[in-house]
């Protein structure tokens, strides 16, 4: 017996448009608990509601999710959006049966091609814990640099650092044709 992970589906398994209403209960169930939750919408309550979704819509641009097969397996957005400066990468969230399988890497390049291809950034950021290991990871693969780390405290009272990391056009442009 295989205790291997499955193998990622190719690239054309996967598809990302624009999030709809009708996307919003999938989302809802991608945090499997509290912990989960604040780490992928910090300022939301749990259970995450559709209504909680919406309104955070009003303050997000470019809400995204990724379809493999047609199935909603990821959802991300633009947490701030300075026209013609810069963007922060938010609420990067892969559908818990998902996860380790690529979806995280097709959305975030989803994320950098509409950062960088459709409204011309110079560059694209974004925040994540230092307990995400697989993100970091991810992250740093796809060419993002750490520029800065603050420690922050969890609501069930554990340190955390909160690691920003930046990718300029240049490193975005560098890392296109890679896997």
């Amino acid at each position: 017996m295989s205790t291997a992970a499955p193998a990622p589906p190719p690239a054309a398994a996967y598809s990302h448009r624009s999030l709809s209403d009708a996307d919003i209960p999938d989302i809802c169930r991608f945090a499997r608990d509290r912990e989960e939750l604040y780490f992928l919408f910090p300022r939301a309550t749990w259970p995450l509601t559709p209504q909680q979704v919406r309104d955070s819509l009003a303050s997000r641009r470019d809400p995204t999710v990724l379809l493999r097969g047609g199935e909603v397996v990821g959802y991300a957005n633009f947490a701030t959006f300075e026209e013609g400066r810069s963007a922060s990468l938010g609420n990067v969230s892969v559908a818990p049966w998902a996860r380790r399988t690529g979806v995280a890497k097709h959305l975030v390049r989803a994320m950098m091609d509409r950062a960088f291809d459709h409204h011309g950034l110079p560059e694209l950021v974004l925040r994540c814990f230092n307990t995400n290991t697989p993100g970091l990871l991810l992250y740093t693969a796809l060419g993002f640099v750490p520029i800065a780390i603050e420690e922050r405290t969890a609501p069930w009272g554990n340190r955390l650092a909160l690691l920003t990391l930046r990718i300029d056009r240049a490193g975005w442009n560098a890392g296109r044709g890679e896997g």
